[in-house]
């Protein structure tokens, strides 16, 4: 209810002003509020901060389920070009053997970065990442630049869902 008031009170204020009525009537509508009543500054939760706030548990309707559930259907062939990060590249007889002990490695120091590892004749490949933008993909190689000195950039196309 205290809420409510300052609301009211508030969007009094702004209409009186904007209306150009004196200070006087807009200082005695903001003497009339208690202590109480005064604005607490509101802090916005970020999506993430939010979810983790509802431990993931958000309670959808059936037909914002079913809607929800038609779009990912409906894009989950689409594809979008980005950029990825070439950590290692290689045709040699151990390159196999090589390219799962990159991949193990980078997993444990970068648990929540993608990793993919392709062999595309003659060349075991192993990229990281699923960048939307060439900066980001760039901070992330300056990042990792003293561990995979070899890393590079590479424009590819990856599932939007």
């Amino acid at each position: 209810m205290k809420r409510l008031i300052l609301v009211l009170a508030m969007s009094v204020s702004s209409l009186l002003l904007a209306a150009g009525q004196s200070a006087d009537t807009l200082a005695a509508v903001r003497d009339s509020l208690t202590a109480a009543d005064t604005a607490v500054a509101v802090r916005y939760m970020s999506y993430d901060s939010l979810m983790t706030c509802l431990r993931g548990h958000v309670r959808l309707s059936d037909s914002l389920s079913k809607a929800m559930g038609g779009q990912v259907e409906k894009n989950r062939g689409r594809r979008t070009q980005g950029y990825r990060l070439r950590i290692y590249f290689d045709n040699s007889q151990d390159a196999r053997a090589v390219s799962e002990r990159i991949v193990d490695t980078f997993k444990v120091h970068y648990p929540e970065v993608p990793v993919f590892r392709i062999y595309d004749n003659p060349y075991f490949k192993v990229t990281v990442g699923e960048f939307r933008s060439k900066s980001d993909a760039m901070r992330f190689l300056e990042a990792i630049r003293p561990e995979y000195p070899a890393v590079f950039l590479v424009k590819e196309f990856f599932s939007t869902i």
